[in-house]
This record gives C-alpha cells, structure tokens and sequence, in this order.
C-alpha cells in the first residue's frame, strides 16, 4: 500500500516534470521563430519599455504555439505509468515524442505561414514596424487572426497525429 502510493507520487512529479519541460520546449520554440520572423526589432528591449503591442503579440505566439501542442503534452504525460513492460512504454513514449516533436514543426509553420499570410494581404501596412511604434490594434488584430487560425488548423492536424499515434497498435 505505501509501496504503491510512493509509485503514484513519483510518477505524479515525472508527470509535472514532464509537462514543465515539454511546455518550456514548446514555448522556447516559439520565442525562437518569433526573433526570426522580427529580425528587425529588438522585443525584449521593447517589451522592457513597456511597449504593450509587441508583448501583446508575443505572447500571442507563445499562446497559439501551446494550443496546438498542449494536446500532445497531456498525451505523454498520461501515458506516463507503471502498468506496462518497459519495451511497449519506451515504444509508445517515442511514438508520444514524435507527435510532440510534429506538433511543435507543424504549429510553428502554421504561425509562421500565418504572419506572413497577414503580411501579404495588407501590402500598405508594415505590421512589424506598427508593433514597434506600439499600435495595439495591430497587435490585436494580428492576435485574434493567429489564434483563430490555430485553433481552425488544429482540426486537421488531429487526424495526422492521429494516424501517428495508431502504429503503437501496428507495432
């Protein structure tokens, strides 16, 4: 009984551990692609000087990352358990990791295919330089498309880690 209670407790905080380190993955990947596409500014001196639409539009990035790769973080951390022999668990885990790791590409390249989509379509209006002059209604605008986008390709997307996720029955 102890016994038992001390395994669920360990695997309660490789649970947290997991998700902390998934989630700080994802979100490290979203600050990286988010310094790519704004070569031109510096966000965190801009963010240090109080200028709301830039970090209104950065943590929009973060936030849009994380909704399409949340669903992959709660699948390996649920897995994570002791009812299975190691083989299967280290199997199936690699297979979680993998639509982690898809998640994380194909969400990054939605945002970023995203941005450069609202950049085509509104050729009068430089949408990075209006951020860093502080235009919150840009940054809002630029925030409800992402996120609107996100969660639309998300749908989808679930039917490709769908079909991932199924080889753990194959093999």
């Amino acid at each position: 009984m102890v016994a038992e209670l001390l395994i669920d407790f360990i695997l309660a905080f490789a649970r947290i551990l997991a998700a902390i380190i998934l989630s700080a993955g994802a979100l490290y990947t979203g600050i990286s692609m988010l310094n790519r596409l704004t070569s031109g500014i510096d966000e965190w001196k801009l963010i240090k000087k109080g200028n709301v639409a830039v970090g209104l539009f950065y943590t929009t990035v973060m936030f849009s990352l994380m909704l399409f790769v949340a669903p992959r973080i709660s699948e390996f951390i649920v897995y994570i358990q002791n009812v299975l022999p190691i083989e299967l668990t280290i199997l199936n885990l690699l297979i979680l990791f993998v639509n982690y790791i898809l998640s994380l590409l194909l969400g990054t390249a939605i945002i970023f295919l995203t941005i450069h989509i609202i950049d085509r379509l509104t050729s009068d209006l430089d949408e990075m330089a209006e951020l860093e002059k502080g235009n919150v209604a840009v940054a809002l605008i630029m925030s409800v498309v992402l996120i609107s986008v996100v969660l639309a390709s998300s749908v989808p997307a679930e039917s490709i880690f769908s079909i991932i996720k199924s080889l753990e029955s194959a093999l």
